[in-house]
């Protein structure tokens, strides 16, 4: 009986000592991963503009702006108004924005586009409706905007800002995260 007593006595002194402290232990809450905060000029920067658009921008003065979970960086010409202007915007998943909420966004964007045209093998999935490129992946849409056309060029922009974009923020949140969309 002695020995059953101190048995638990034990065990209940272990499973004390495991639960106290801040520095875990049986019963401590992980530690989450922190968000990575996306800022669009990452993805996109102002030499990419220039191999892509044919001109050499400038970010506008403002720089990044922030409002929430979206981040919008503006590239345009020097001087004003002698070329289109490109915009990057990145609307991204946070600890109370999941990647489903913000798929669920994105496909209902894309809904109100008649005349959305899918893109293969950009992010996990991409579409165009002009002037605009939209792409979701990584729990993140990112959607680009440049020129006002709608012919081949354009779409060539398009897509070609949007790998770019896509490639970046595939080495920024690795596909390790287990929450792709399905």
């Amino acid at each position: 009986m002695k020995k059953l007593l101190l048995v638990l006595a034990s065990l209940a002194m272990i499973i004390g000592l495991c639960a106290c402290g801040g520095g875990g232990g049986l019963f401590a809450k992980p530690t989450p991963t922190p968000i990575p905060e996306i800022d669009p000029a990452t993805l996109i920067t102002t030499d990419d503009v220039a191999l892509n658009a044919g001109y050499t921008p400038v970010i506008e003065e403002s720089g990044t702006s922030r409002n929430g979970n979206v981040a919008t960086v503006l590239y345009r010409s020097e001087p004003i108004g002698q070329n289109d202007t490109v915009t990057v915007k990145v609307t991204q998943f946070t600890d109370t924005i999941d990647y489903q909420m913000l798929f669920d966004q994105y496909e209902q964007e894309k809904s109100k586009r008649s005349s959305a045209e899918l893109v293969e093998g950009i992010g996990q999935e991409s579409y165009i409706a002009f002037p605009t490129i939209h792409v979701y992946d990584r729990g993140c849409i990112i959607e680009i905007t440049a020129g006002s056309g709608s012919d081949d060029n354009q779409k060539t922009l398009l897509k070609n800002l949007a790998i770019t974009a896509a490639g970046r923020l595939e080495s920024i949140i690795p596909d390790n995260t287990g929450q792709n969309k399905e």
